[in-house]
């Protein structure tokens, strides 16, 4: 519906236009990350020829390309010189604690099955899976990709159960636990936490990885495996974690999940799962509302399941109570924290 007010002649094509074209943004700023650019700026070189000879690129498409930061906003340029955008200065200069440039990875693992998005419309099937039983090389790149918003919730958690202040000592298991971000927060906060991992072989190898870089090898005990088919612990862990996936899963996949949490946990503990939940009219957040579009394209079933589903399944699994905790700071629209309490 039109603006009150709005009249025909009011009307422009240029949005329309504009969003058909964005997928070309998407390319030219994974292009730039991946030859550096912008930490190479960050570094001094401000010419495009130094700049393609750091980088390894041809000194005119170089320039070509760095032009079109410009129109994004990411670089500035003064007498031919680029320089950072205040954007780019803080997020984009690879080996700074804020960098997020790994975050490209997430929308190029989606990018195949959304080129393919009219035919999984028309058969309602994806092309591609990211859903499947056995291990996948996407997800090594992927989970790296998804610490930037995941850590945000890992530390909006601790806080939520207080963990390192009241809690201390707590056992976790991390269900598909990716970089081991959950788990390396909790450890940052209660160095006497056990945690233990589930989770592909591969991806287990890039978490190793990574706690090394923190400083935390050793620190986490790894199973590799597949939470579907893995035998779990009962009656073992104070607080079970499953994060960024349930919106893989079907219905029933995440029903039997939910059945293994609560089996997994010991009385009073916590099951909590994190991911992105629209409202039950689904109508908001937009960012939830497009997602499932990229779960469409790549699972049969999945897709961002409202509160009353989630709450659905951890009742059918035992669990009573139920809390959420939106507006996350620092974090995608949408991602909300469930958090469910076995009884004691």
């Amino acid at each position: 519906m039109s603006e009150p007010g709005m009249t025909r002649r009011d009307l422009s094509p240029r949005p329309l236009m504009r969003i058909l074209g964005d997928f070309a943004n998407s390319r030219i700023l994974d292009a730039c990350i991946e030859y550096d650019f912008f930490t190479l700026i960050g570094k001094g070189f401000r010419m495009a020829d130094e700049i393609a000879r750091e980088a390894g690129t041809d000194p005119r498409a170089t320039r070509i390309v760095l032009d079109s930061l410009l129109a994004l906003a990411l670089v500035e340029k003064r007498d031919g010189r680029y320089y950072l955008a205040p954007i780019s200065e803080a997020f984009l200069v690879r080996g700074k604690p804020s960098y997020v440039g790994d975050f490209r990875h997430v929308a190029l693992a989606l990018w195949d099955g959304m080129a393919n998005l009219k035919e999984s419309l028309k058969t309602g099937k994806p092309l591609s899976r990211m859903d499947t039983g056995g291990e996948l090389q996407v997800w090594e790149k992927l989970v790296q990709g998804i610490i930037v918003i995941a850590e945000p919730a890992a530390k909006a958690l601790c806080d939520l159960l207080k963990i390192g202040t009241e809690r201390s000592g707590i056992r976790v298991l991390d269900i598909a636990g990716g970089s081991s971000i959950f788990g390396m927060t909790i450890l940052s906060r209660d160095p006497a936490a056990q945690v233990t991992q589930l989770d592909w072989p591969n991806v287990n190898a890039v978490a190793k990885k990574l706690n090394k870089e923190r400083g935390l090898e050793g620190k986490i005990r790894f199973i590799d495996g597949e939470h579907h088919s893995a035998a779990i612990e009962t009656d073992s862990y104070d607080l079970v974690i499953a994060s960024n996936f349930c919106r893989f899963e079907s219905p029933i996949g995440n029903q039997e999940l939910f059945v293994k949490a609560y089996s997994a946990l010991k009385p009073g503990g916590y099951f909590v799962v994190n991911d992105f939940v629209p409202n039950e009219e689904r109508t908001e957040p937009t960012f939830a509302l497009r997602f499932s579009v990229y779960t469409l394209t790549h699972t049969p079933e999945g897709e961002c399941w409202t509160l009353s589903r989630y709450s659905q399944w951890l009742k059918e699994a035992g669990f009573k109570a139920i809390e959420t905790h939106g507006n996350i700071p620092q974090t995608l629209p949408g991602t909300t924290l469930i958090v469910a309490k076995k009884e004691s």
